[in-house]
């Protein structure tokens, strides 16, 4: 394991975005999404990302250099064309235009079509509620996981995230794939050389494997609901921005290109109830659950969000570990592309 100081491995992830043409302030933010991630203990979605996302830059899939526009807008509404940039980008960029739109209408929804892997969705919703407002994301993309009864790829993992604020300035954070596990993790695992459980993936014939080398499908969370939640995000994001992805990809049998579309929604909380009144009511609501009797065998009762608050915190001070093969894979995407590695704790 490498063990790495947060700010200096945004420093180094932003550098290597910058070599690939990417603007500074693009770079840094989606460093930014990545660490955040990491920190938090979701390495899924964390810099293990980047050889990914760098590999799409020169296949043509992700524009560097993008700058997504408003295509169509109403008061509370908007339509942004990524114009294939960075996820982060685009999505970080219709986050922050959402909550201007709720503190103006009460409520912000923003469509984010064409964009690029946004990873961990986690990050916008938490940026919301850390201005004092509700917020809401979802993300689709090509097809990897199998629609409940089938058993070829025909949905995407399609994450949805929701946080509200509190007193603590730790928003309740929900971030979750309507998959069993999000495909990071079974690359995770195949890197590490085990096993992944049952229930996890198909292969590409349909047929169930614990063999990570082997998982080429997903599969959907709860059976019918994971599928069901998939299918309803692909018609609130790909369909509203006008581009579907499902239904050009699945007929075809194969991926043809990357991309994804987003939603996001901010809610002006003060519109409602006072946002002191509102935090308070939130505090309480955890403490009311944390309070309640425990099964056998849990030592306490987490609130969503809680684990990664907690780990990113002990990360701040202890540094980001990073499994031996994405820090080799990142030493030389580092050498190829002249870019200082950031110094090992």
């Amino acid at each position: 394991m490498a063990l790495i100081a947060a700010g200096d491995l945004r420093f180094f992830v932003a550098n290597l975005f910058m070599a690939k043409n990417m603007g500074a302030r693009d770079a840094a933010v989606v460093a930014d999404v990545l660490v955040w991630a990491d920190l938090r203990g979701v390495s899924s979605h964390g810099v293990v990302r980047v050889p990914r996302y760098l590999g799409y830059i020169d296949q043509g899939q992700l524009d560097p250099a993008a700058v997504p526009e408003i295509s169509h807008e109403t008061p509370a509404s908007f339509l942004l064309q990524a114009n294939r940039a960075a996820g982060p980008v685009a999505m970080h960029q219709a986050m922050d235009k959402a909550v201007e739109r709720a503190r103006i209408n009460g409520v912000g929804l923003g469509v984010v079509g064409e964009t690029a892997h946004t990873g961990a969705i986690g990050y916008y919703a938490a940026r919301a509620a850390c201005k004092g407002f509700a917020a809401l994301v979802m993300a689709a993309g090509p097809p990897n996981m199998a629609y409940f009864g089938a058993r070829v790829a025909s949905l995407s993992t399609s994450p949805l995230a929701i946080a509200v604020p509190n007193q603590a300035d730790q928003p309740l954070l929900l971030d979750m794939a309507s998959a069993v596990v999000s495909l990071g993790k079974v690359r995770e695992a195949l890197d590490a050389g085990r096993e992944i459980p049952e229930g996890w993936a198909l292969t590409e014939e349909g047929e169930p494997t614990t063999d990570p080398a082997e998982a080429a499908i997903q599969l959907p969370l709860g059976g019918p609901k994971g599928s069901g939640l998939a299918v309803m995000i692909e018609c609130l994001t790909g369909l509203l921005a006008g581009v579907p992805i499902l239904t050009a990809m699945i007929p075809t049998g194969s991926q043809q290109r990357h991309v994804q579309n987003g939603l996001v929604m901010a809610i002006d909380i003060s519109a409602f109830i006072a946002l002191e009144d509102y935090c308070a009511e939130v505090d309480r609501l955890q403490v009311v659950l944390k309070e309640l009797p425990k099964s056998q065998g849990f030592s306490q009762i987490r609130m969503p969000g809680e684990r990664g608050t907690l780990t990113a915190e002990d990360r701040q001070f202890s540094g980001i570990p990073l499994g031996a093969k994405t820090w080799e894979r990142l030493g030389r995407l580092a050498e190829a592309l002249g870019v200082q590695l950031p110094p090992l704790l």
